[in-house]
């Protein structure tokens, strides 16, 4: 009786310590979704999760927090002290590396994540090149579509490789062309940058090495799909091309 005793204490031990280990394993990353039908819009000429709450009244349990995380926990609570966000709580994902290739002069290309966040920030270090001769750098950029609804409903904000952070809307097929702000030279034909993106109800932020370039409001902000996107500032071979790594995604409560 004794043994058994035993034998059934083991068990019991062995399977919270198994429980224990699976909730505190990195979630699923996100993935990107690559589709054979590319989809562009001409540019107009002018590893786990966890949720954090800021203030409590009373402690709670410390989860296991990995470096990555506790990382851009500190800067999303940085933005709601800034009052750049409403709030700080919400949850991380790691997302793959990703590098996409557009070659259409004045056209964009978009790769969507496996999420659809209305209020989010989302972070990369992204490395760019252009083909030249020929190639327009003002047309040229690297970013994120979001608020996805299809081709014809959509944002996009990127970094352009004339140094200049840039907005454009599509709803219902006309591109309207939103704020922009210089961010800072870099190196033609191929140079990189930090850049993240942040979404907070109606107001779009974006930073660039780690500076405010510029935040804006837009009351056409609807909820939809994000993806990595491309704009190409070049017909010749490859056109542009972006590597995006190291990339955060944090989705806001």
């Amino acid at each position: 009786m004794q043994t058994t005793f035993i034998y059934r204490f083991l068990l019991v031990f062995l399977m919270a310590v198994s429980i224990l280990t699976a909730c505190t394993s990195a979630s699923p990353t996100v993935s990107v979704q690559t589709t054979d039908t590319p989809q562009s819009t001409l540019i107009s000429e002018t590893e786990e999760f966890n949720t954090f709450v800021m203030k409590t009244a009373t402690p709670l349990p410390t989860p296991t927090i990995s470096p990555k995380i506790e990382s851009m926990q500190k800067d999303m609570e940085k933005l709601a002290y800034d009052r750049l966000v409403s709030s700080a709580a919400g949850k991380y994902y790691s997302v793959q590396d990703f590098t996409g290739e557009w070659a259409k002069l004045a056209y964009y290309h978009w790769w969507p994540l496996n999420r659809k966040p209305t209020n989010f920030a989302i972070r990369a270090d992204v490395n760019w090149e252009t083909a030249i001769p020929n190639a327009n750098p003002s047309k040229a950029g690297c970013g994120f579509v979001f608020h996805e609804n299809g081709p014809d409903n959509l944002h996009l904000s990127f970094l352009s490789m004339d140094g200049y952070v840039r907005n454009y809307r599509m709803e219902k097929r006309v591109i309207s062309d939103l704020k922009a702000n210089y961010a800072g030279k870099f190196d033609y034909p191929a140079d990189s940058a930090k850049i993240m993106l942040v979404v907070d109800y109606q107001w779009i932020t974006f930073f660039v090495d780690g500076k405010q370039i510029l935040r804006f409001k837009d009351d056409h902000l609807n909820g939809g799909g994000l993806a990595f996107a491309v704009a190409s500032g070049s017909n010749n071979s490859f056109g542009t091309r972006c590597t995006f790594q190291n990339v955060e995604l944090w989705e806001f409560n």
